[in-house]
């Protein structure tokens, strides 16, 4: 299982460090997304977040009605309800 390894990559292979998930070169960097969501794209992913909105209410007043006990069963708190929904 002897392979070729260049000598710039010998650092980018070291254990223990994140700097094997890095390289300087710039073919190796993530480009930015140049495109956007179509104006049609748009305008359905919100009229599906307000369709949505019911349920996530329903789901939401469920979970209020709950003891801390059982929010603790679920691995939630009171205080997160909101964060989560």
């Amino acid at each position: 299982m002897n392979g070729y390894i260049a000598k710039e990559e010998i650092a980018l292979l070291m254990p223990n460090t994140l700097s094997h998930y890095f390289k300087d070169d710039a073919d190796h960097a993530p480009r930015p997304e140049t495109t956007r969501p179509s104006l049609l794209a748009r305008i359905g992913s919100a009229l599906t977040w307000f369709a949505e909105l019911p349920r996530r209410r329903a789901v939401l007043d469920e979970l209020s009605s709950l003891t801390d006990h059982e929010l603790a069963d679920i691995g939630l708190t009171r205080s997160e309800l909101s964060m989560v929904f």
